[in-house]
């Protein structure tokens, strides 16, 4: 219960942090990575965050949005994806506004940069750091530090060819395991 509460404090504070305090909405999405590591199924999910304010079906997927400390009633500060086969946690995605500068997530070895369609011609960008259990955390539109991002996701990477084709592609291309 206790780790709960500390969440749930983490979540409602860290829409409330501008830009120079983005050092604390990194720190709230550190617990997060933490708390979302430790849960795998939509039970899990709704047993901590109680029901999504919306769902949606997509293909074997089920999308459940959440406002978590949100002023704008249309957005959604969380968004948790299950494969519905199975109610397994595929992602979780979590959104800025506005937008922070989280480096402290991806000052580590390992971080990759990849650009869609490719770096030749990009038009979309992401920071790419692998987690344990097989799992991957991105920074959407984040190239390089210094570069704010509205938008973190963490992911099983195997869920990858379902949500990002191209960035599986480029993946296997480089031989990146």
């Amino acid at each position: 219960m206790k780790q709960l509460v500390v969440f749930m404090g983490a979540l409602l504070s860290a829409p409330l942090f501008s830009q120079p305090h983005a050092g604390l909405a990194e720190k709230a999405f550190e617990l997060e990575i933490k708390w979302i590591l430790g849960v795998e199924s939509k039970i899990q999910v709704l047993e901590r965050l109680g029901p999504p304010r919306q769902t949606g079906q997509f293909g074997d997927f089920i999308s459940m949005q959440y406002q978590i400390g949100v002023a704008d009633h249309d957005d959604f500060s969380h968004i948790l994806v299950v494969r519905k086969s199975n109610g397994a946690l595929v992602s979780l995605a979590r959104s800025y506004d506005p937008e922070v500068i989280v480096d402290n997530l991806f000052a580590v070895d390992g971080v990759s940069v990849h650009y869609f369609p490719d770096e030749k011609k990009p038009q979309f960008s992401l920071r790419l750091r692998r987690l344990n259990g097989g799992r991957v955390l991105m920074a959407m539109g984040s190239a390089k530090p210094g570069t704010p991002t509205g938008q973190l996701v963490i992911m099983v990477e195997s869920e990858l060819r379902n949500f990002y084709p191209w960035l599986k592609d480029q993946l296997d291309k480089a031989g990146v395991r």
